[in-house]
């Protein structure tokens, strides 16, 4: 009898502790899900489900890397391209020059974009742009990069000339308009077309 006595009082204590674990747990529960609240409102998004996309075309003439931006997607492109080689002291008698081929007149420096404030900002990357839309498959005209040595250099030593390029959507382009397109540092246009047109 004691046996069951002692039995029952077990079980007693043991449905006690399950019900207080419960509480607890429940209680734990219940104020996590008080505790999160459901977000309202709109976040902007932009997306672009035919990005254009080029690539640089570059090859040897007369010993001469020239270059053109070909366009490899789907749409419309505005093309930038930058060149980068060492800078040599002048005694070397090396010089690096950008020659555009007679198509390619216009590529162009002369650009300016817009600062965080709104204030123009010039092209003081080197950054060199095609001023009018690539359409797909077709490619820039040429120009480029001389490499010429002064009379009396001995310069003979290899070095490497890397042409990088960047490409926006050509949808915000409108011929004779300054604006050439958004690129990754922002807004860029053509600046003497931007004091025509601010000068109006």
């Amino acid at each position: 009898m004691a046996k069951k006595h002692l039995a029952k009082r077990g079980l007693v204590a043991l449905a006690i502790a399950v019900a207080l674990t419960m509480g607890t747990a429940v209680g734990t529960a219940f104020a996590y899900y008080t505790d999160t609240t459901n977000a309202q409102g709109m976040i902007s998004f932009s997306y672009n489900p035919e990005p254009p996309s080029t690539e640089v075309e570059e090859y040897l003439v007369d010993g001469q890397k020239t270059v053109a931006i070909k366009n490899t997607g789907d749409v419309d492109a505005m093309v930038r391209v930058k060149v980068f080689y060492p800078e040599f002291p002048e005694d070397w008698g090396v010089t690096i020059e950008i020659e555009p081929s007679e198509k390619g007149m216009e590529w162009t420096q002369d650009v300016v974009g817009v600062d965080a404030e709104g204030n123009p900002t010039q092209n003081t990357e080197g950054w060199l742009y095609w001023p009018h839309p690539v359409a797909p498959d077709d490619k820039t005209p040429e120009f480029t990069v001389k490499a010429t040595l002064k009379n009396g250099s001995t310069f003979n030593q290899p070095f490497d000339i890397t042409v990088v390029q960047q490409c926006t959507s050509a949808k915000s382009f409108v011929e004779g308009k300054p604006l050439l397109g958004t690129f990754a540092d922002g807004e860029k246009s053509l600046r003497l077309m931007t004091i025509a047109e601010d000068g109006e």
